[in-house]
């Protein structure tokens, strides 16, 4: 099976700069455009599961649901983020301008 190739850039959620990032959280961008962020839940009930969340985009108005959920691995919930964001600016007539 050929893991997920990310069509975005993904990098380790940094907070602030007294943040230490982990392989567990990471954000993904479009340019400067934040597209979402996943999680490995490292307790409870959904531990070591991933969860994803689409980011809030300044120019949609609408907001497509759900925008969050969980998978099983990291690159599909990196798939998942970038598979909503499509949809969301599909949904709010939005054309892609970053490369």
């Amino acid at each position: 099976m050929i893991k997920y190739q990310p069509l975005y850039r993904w990098r380790r959620t940094k907070i602030d700069h007294q943040d230490t990032p982990t392989d567990n959280d990471w954000s993904g961008y479009d340019g400067e455009v934040c597209i979402g962020r996943i999680q490995r839940q490292t307790n409870g009930p959904m531990k070591d599961q991933w969860l994803w969340t689409g980011g809030t985009i300044r120019r949609a108005p609408k907001r497509l649901l759900p925008h969050s959920g969980y998978v099983g691995e990291g690159r599909e919930a990196m798939r998942a983020v970038e598979e909503w964001y499509h949809r969301q600016l599909q949904l709010n007539g939005i054309e892609r301008t970053a490369d």
